[in-house]
């Protein structure tokens, strides 16, 4: 009995110590758990901490670069790439300088609508307010009606102008006159400056358009038709800016709101896109003193017929190919010698002019640009080839009867 007791006790005690173990396990699985736990807190806490230093170090940088760039950019707003800035402030300002100078031009022929077209007053005095436009929007009219930028409606007066180079002022008075553009200056101007129009396309119902663009190319040379099978040559300004055939004679203006050229969409043909052409306003300012006096400049004249060098089918047909034996690609054939003209006695038949005033002439249009600079009388100096040697020859300029 005793024994049974004894063994029971061993039982018992044997009991008590796998239950205290159990618990102590547990005790133990338990502590564990609530060290990794907080372990894996510590570590979420310490991520988290990593994480908002990263992006205040980002914010930080992004402020200080902003700033940077902001003191360094005089208040622009420079996207940097590769070193080229690119900004966009808009011409909102720049417009309001031009806006009110610009007016709507209408053409009347025996009171019936001829053309309408843009002009800009460029000048005013105690009476008067002159304003530019091409000479294709004005010629030919019985009458001539401006309307201002408040509606008002004022007629003008045809002052002076010329076909050759499409360029005309008229005259209104000055009374109602608000605003004078200012005239700025095309050689300070940039390829990918910005510019803009300010215009009438299509009709009245248009006025006073504003276009953006680029001023995509300066020292175009290209051609203006005169009606008569003659053209004149002159160098322009290229923007894409959008005009249609309303926008003659408007301003094309910097991004300072100066005027730095005239629209001419006489030059414009159908086929081309995206491409207008302005002439340029130091070719106006030349102008203005003989237009102004209600006269229209004289051409210069030499008195000879010309053939293009590189015109093969011209030079065979003119009977030049044989005359002419030169290792030259460019230049200007003489091919005939008017008589009674400065050209007697000084140039020849196959004669090749290379230059004008030591300025190149490849062809007859660069020719023509560069004849067309002078006045009547004016000495010009002319390099030209005459029998493979090269020689410099001088006349004075005559006038060219119309």
């Amino acid at each position: 009995m005793a024994d049974k007791k004894k063994v029971k006790l061993i039982e018992s005690s044997d009991d008590d110590d796998f239950n205290t173990h159990k618990i102590e396990k547990k005790s133990s699985s338990s502590i564990r758990d609530a060290y990794m736990k907080e372990v894996e807190e510590f570590d979420s806490r310490e991520i988290a901490r990593r994480r908002l230093k990263i992006i205040l170090f980002v914010m930080v940088g992004i402020i200080i670069i902003m700033g940077l760039l902001s003191y360094f950019g005089k208040g622009k707003a420079p996207i940097g790439i590769d070193g080229i800035n690119i900004t966009d402030k808009g011409v909102t300002s720049s417009v309001s300088k031009i806006y009110d100078a610009t007016v709507y031009i209408e053409n009347f022929d025996n009171g019936k609508l001829s053309t309408t077209g843009t002009g800009f007053i460029y000048k005013k005095d105690r009476t008067k307010g002159y304003i530019l436009t091409n000479y294709h929007v004005v010629s030919g009219s019985s009458s001539i009606r401006v309307t201002l930028s408040d509606d008002t409606k004022i007629d003008a007066k045809f002052i002076g102008g010329d076909q050759y180079s499409d360029i005309a002022i008229i005259s209104i008075s000055s009374k109602n006159i608000k605003s004078v553009a200012t005239l700025g200056s095309s050689k300070k101007a940039s390829v990918g400056d910005i510019v803009f129009t300010v215009g009438s396309p299509i009709n009245n119902s248009y006025r006073g358009t504003v276009t953006r663009g680029i001023l995509s190319g300066k020292n175009r040379l290209v051609t203006i038709p005169t009606g008569n099978s003659d053209y004149y040559s002159v160098k322009v300004l290229q923007t894409d800016a959008a005009t249609n055939p309303g926008n003659s004679g408007g301003p094309l203006c910097n991004e300072s709101g100066e005027v730095i050229g005239m629209i001419s969409n006489k030059i414009v043909t159908d086929k081309l896109e995206g491409i207008s052409f302005a002439i340029s306003i130091e070719d106006i300012k030349n102008k203005l003193t003989s237009y102004e006096k209600g006269t229209a400049s004289s051409k210069p004249y030499m008195g000879i017929s010309m053939v293009n060098l590189s015109d093969s089918s011209s030079m065979s047909y003119y009977g030049l190919s044989q005359k002419v034996n030169t290792n030259l690609t460019q230049g200007v054939v003489v091919e005939s010698i008017k008589s009674n003209t400065p050209a007697v006695g000084v140039l020849r038949i196959g004669d090749i002019i290379t230059k004008v005033d030591n300025v190149s002439t490849p062809d007859m249009t660069y020719l023509r640009y560069e004849l067309y600079k002078h006045n009547i009388n004016d000495k010009i100096k002319l390099t030209i080839e005459r029998d493979g040697k090269t020689k410099n020859v001088s006349l004075i300029l005559g006038e060219k009867k119309r």
